[in-house]
């Protein structure tokens, strides 16, 4: 493929985004709350998003792989349902990695697909782009980078359209969050357009926590990387040895819940400011949230949002589930 083929079928458009004034925000509010926190998707720098690509491949952590199966098994039924020529809108595309299936599967039931790429990262949705379109000279890509919520409100609908939200990535959007995000999608789509979510099902506590206790050590690295962020960035003192990674099922949120703990009583400075931030041996600061849903939970959320449950694929332990969502004609409030 030579550049004036890539500029022919490719296109994109970027946001304004103000990520390091947010970052230093969001830690200093998130780090001065009674529950300390610090906001996921801030473990996702250049290191962090690497080593959730080693995560991926751990025994320990299956949610890829059985999406991946129920991706190869379902691939061809469900680009079917949306009726017509078909735009496919990832949202979180990433690598694209697992949505090749999808792609191969519209080529060959349209001949063609419009590939849409919702990401924060330039970079990573450019190396996608230049791999599909190398690899299907049947597909056009149009990236649009920058926030979700920045994106979905500006994206006009484009019917039919079969948007997506894989890699249980909705579990990062618990409550009112996912509520906002899901009817946010809903507003960038016309009646009838479908989405496609793939989350992880509810099952023993045992399975869920060991997917994020892995017994090398990479989930604990990648959750460490966030302080290694601060201290680079904000030009903070974390002694990061002095915190260990805990994650645990908590049954009163329904989700995975995952922390720093401090292991010694310690202070350490923070920000322009010289904020001192103190911590009490084993105290936390929360880093991540991973809702483990019900099929009650799904079409409760469905329905609260403005979608019609028409099809549910389940893998043969009902452990992780691609869930086929319609958009009604009936706004929600």
């Amino acid at each position: 493929m030579n550049v004036a083929d890539f500029w022919d079928r490719y296109r994109e458009r970027i946001w304004e985004t103000h990520i390091a004034e947010d970052f230093e925000r969001d830690v200093l509010a998130g780090l001065s709350a009674v529950q300390k926190t610090i906001p996921s998707k801030y473990l996702y720098d250049a290191l962090g998003s690497a080593l959730f690509e080693a995560i991926v491949l751990l025994p320990e952590y299956d949610l890829p792989r059985r999406e991946s199966a129920l991706l190869e098994r379902y691939a061809r039924e469900i680009v079917e349902r949306p009726q017509g020529r078909l735009r496919l809108l990832e949202l979180g595309s990433g690598s694209s990695q697992k949505t090749r299936t999808l792609i191969e599967a519209a080529i060959e039931r349209y001949g063609s697909v419009e590939y849409t790429a919702v990401d924060i990262s330039l970079d990573a949705v450019r190396g996608a782009a230049v791999q599909l379109l190398d690899r299907y000279p049947e597909v056009t890509v149009r990236a649009l980078v920058g926030d979700y919520f920045q994106v979905l409100g500006e994206v006009a609908p484009e019917p039919p359209t079969l948007a997506l939200f894989l890699g249980s990535n909705l579990g990062n959007y618990p409550g009112e969050r996912g509520v906002a995000f899901l009817r946010a999608v809903r507003g960038a789509l016309a009646p009838s357009d479908m989405l496609l979510l793939g989350v992880d099902l509810r099952k023993d506590r045992t399975l869920m926590e060991r997917a994020y206790n892995d017994d090398i050590g990479v989930t604990a690295a990648f959750s460490k990387n966030v302080l290694a962020r601060v201290n680079r960035d904000l030009g903070a003192e974390f002694d990061i040895g002095n915190f260990k990674h805990s994650s645990v099922f908590d049954d009163r949120t329904g989700s995975v819940e995952s922390y720093l703990v401090a292991i010694r009583a310690a202070s350490y400075s923070l920000g322009g400011a010289r904020k001192a931030v103190r911590f009490a041996a084993g105290e936390r600061i929360h880093i991540e949230s991973s809702h483990k849903f019900t099929r009650d939970e799904l079409r409760v959320l469905a329905d609260a949002c403005g979608f019609v449950e028409r099809e549910v694929f389940t893998d043969e332990d009902a452990a992780f589930a691609l869930v086929l969502l319609e958009r009604s004609e009936i706004a929600t409030k």
